[in-house]
């Protein structure tokens, strides 16, 4: 059985379910349209997420810890609650398969590049399934460790780049118009949306009701972490680099060095990253492990994880084998499904709970 996982610690979880993809593939987006005005771009997504978060945490308020499919279900029919189950089963395994991918991508191009992308899935994979079989209460702790970690990465980082930096690299400042702004918030507004990933982790909230507060809290850490990822990398190799780079904020870890005897420690921020998506892939991998439980009413879903990891593993392999295609969905396609599943979704919700609210208030749910 799981155990209940306490606010701060879901906050945690918020932050490294959005994060370190967050901070490979936004860059260059966000630069493409915005330059040395990214940052504002992430302020204005930052917004947009927390409305997101507002709208997924008063629907995990509404349902109180209920396993979110069996409350539609409830609510609706069941028939309903199942066609809805299986729309967002595809929508998880996509998002998680797609996490897999950009996970390997990123150990082919920069660390294992002899090693064949199908062991590296096969190995990740292993690794996070037995991760999820510990439960997400275990999950919530390694994560929590591993975000204070970055207080220690934080100075290092700086106080590595130092000497590199320069504050002209951001000017001009506000020489984009809003219509570019707009355009350079699109995707990582998208990345924002991950925080309904809070749907299916309700019924192992100690405190359902404060969902909108772990909510806030995530995306502001996250917004402030992306910003401070962005305008370093900017101070040190100006807007015109970063939309040439494929990897603009590792490229700066490269050239961290502390006096002339200490160099090279790109390897440290590497292996720190590698923590980071190992915790999101669990995280997600837990969210569809869920959605199929509810889905199907089944009592435990043990014996079904090495199954729906499998099919990730196959979808990662084939459907996502060319990056020129998954950068293209990132770029835009990904904003249509997230908003369809992370915010439509939700908002349906409310508005089946508004309508159904003549009928009695459910109770806490157990896990």
């Amino acid at each position: 059985m799981n155990g209940k996982v306490g606010t701060t610690q879901a906050a945690m979880l918020i932050v490294n379910t959005i994060l370190p993809t967050a901070t490979v593939v936004l860059p260059v987006i966000i630069s493409n349209y915005a330059e040395q005005d990214a940052p504002l771009a992430i302020l204005l997504s930052t917004f947009f997420g927390l409305l997101i978060a507002a709208l997924v945490g008063s629907t995990v308020s509404r349902i109180n810890g209920a396993p979110f499919l069996t409350w539609v279900g409830e609510k609706s029919s069941p028939v309903i609650g199942t066609v809805l189950g299986l729309l967002m089963l595809q929508f998880y395994l996509d998002n998680t398969s797609t996490i897999l991918r950009e996970f390997v991508n990123f150990l082919k191009d920069n660390v294992l590049v002899n090693t064949p992308i199908s062991i590296l899935c096969t190995l990740i994979l292993l690794i996070t399934i037995y991760m999820v079989r510990q439960g997400l209460e275990a999950i919530a702790r390694v994560n929590s460790l591993v975000i204070l970690l970055f207080v220690f990465f934080v100075p290092l980082y700086l106080f590595g780049l130092s000497n590199e930096m320069n504050v002209h690299q951001l000017l001009p400042m506000f020489d984009h118009s809003l219509a570019e702004l707009t355009l350079a918030s699109i995707t990582p507004t998208t990345w924002m949306s991950e925080v309904a990933v809070l749907l299916f982790l309700a019924p192992y909230l100690k405190d359902p009701k404060r969902a909108r507060i772990i909510g806030w809290s995530g995306l502001i850490v996250v917004a402030l972490i992306m910003m401070f990822s962005l305008i370093t990398t900017l101070m040190v190799f100006g807007p015109d680099f970063i939309k040439l780079s494929t990897y603009p904020g590792f490229t700066a870890a490269s050239i961290v060095h502390l006096g002339r005897f200490i160099e090279k420690l790109d390897i440290l921020f590497i292996s720190y990253w590698v923590m980071s998506i190992y915790l999101k892939f669990s995280i997600f991998l837990f969210a569809t492990v869920e959605c199929f439980k509810q889905t199907f009413r089944v009592g435990s879903s043990r014996p079904f994880i090495g199954a729906l990891g499998l099919l990730i593993l196959l979808e990662c392999l084939y459907t996502w084998q060319s990056t020129e295609k998954l950068n293209l969905y990132n770029k835009e396609g990904r904003f249509l499904v997230f908003f369809l599943f992370n915010v439509l979704v939700p908002l349906g919700a409310i508005g089946l709970d508004r309508f159904k609210k003549g009928k009695p208030k459910q109770k806490g749910w157990e896990t």
